[in-house]
């Protein structure tokens, strides 16, 4: 003002809405550039598992082709039957698991108990006796909001791959606290650990598969958690046990 730039008040507030329109505008074409680039991004994943999965798909269908051309043959012969059971089975649990993993996004909070719930889903959980389980839970962890049921599939799925990586046995430890703005639950096993090549796909879909599994249990339970505002890491060191945190915020 005082070096001339604007002559009255008038010049001084239109300039000023000149510069919150073009505020505004690069604003907005920022955030839709950014929907582009997402929506990109998630065009691509989804091709990608989509491609996955037909590709999981197509033995257990084969199977089935198969032994029906082989019923049509021989009418009566039951020899077949159990295969098309188990490629049924395997295709269903198959769209089960690729469900879980695609809807992983869609929470309905409600008012829970992270505590209780890692001990119900521990009572649900098939341990091995060569398996000892200890648990330090922090009775001073506040009960926040959560989707009960996926959170505890996100449990489900840490403690059944922990184990799965204990063969021979081992130790189960089961940590929670409050830090922070967060709660922490730590899930410890003393088993075989991760393999450094294996690490960038764990939270992959499809990234990784064990035998018998299809890569989509560690993905959706990172979906569940990053639904809640949440964080899902582990650390692992191999041939001594893995360590997978969970840390979800406390509702304000």
């Amino acid at each position: 003002m005082s070096e001339g730039r604007f002559n009255s008040i008038e010049e001084l507030r239109k300039a000023l809405e000149e510069s919150e329109r073009r505020y505004n505008e690069l604003l907005a074409n920022v955030e839709e550039r950014a929907r582009n680039i997402a929506k990109a991004e998630f065009q691509a994943e989804m091709t990608r598992v989509s491609s996955e999965l037909a590709h999981d798909l197509r033995s257990p269908l084969q199977t089935i082709t198969n032994s029906l051309f082989l019923i049509e043959r021989k009418p009566g012969d039951t020899t077949y039957l159990p295969k098309i059971s188990e490629a049924v089975k395997q295709a269903t649990t198959l769209l089960d698991n690729f469900r879980e993993y695609y809807r992983g996004y869609e929470i309905t909070p409600m008012q829970g108990d992270l505590n209780k719930l890692i001990e119900k889903t521990l009572e649900d959980s098939h341990i091995p006796p060569i398996i000892k389980v200890s648990m330090n839970l922090d009775q001073n962890v506040p009960q926040t909001m959560l989707d009960l049921a996926k959170i505890r599939r996100v449990f489900s799925i840490i403690i059944k791959n922990s184990v799965e990586a204990m063969p021979n046995g081992g130790n189960l430890i089961i940590i929670t606290r409050v830090e922070g703005d967060k709660i922490l639950a730590k899930i410890s096993d003393s088993g075989v650990g991760i393999p450094e090549a294996a690490r960038e796909k764990i939270f992959v879909a499809f990234g990784l598969k064990k035998k018998g599994g299809f890569g989509l249990g560690l993905a959706a339970a990172k979906r569940i958690v990053d639904a809640h505002s949440g964080e899902i890491s582990f650390e692992s060191d191999v041939g001594k046990g893995s360590t997978f945190t969970v840390a979800i915020p406390v509702a304000k």
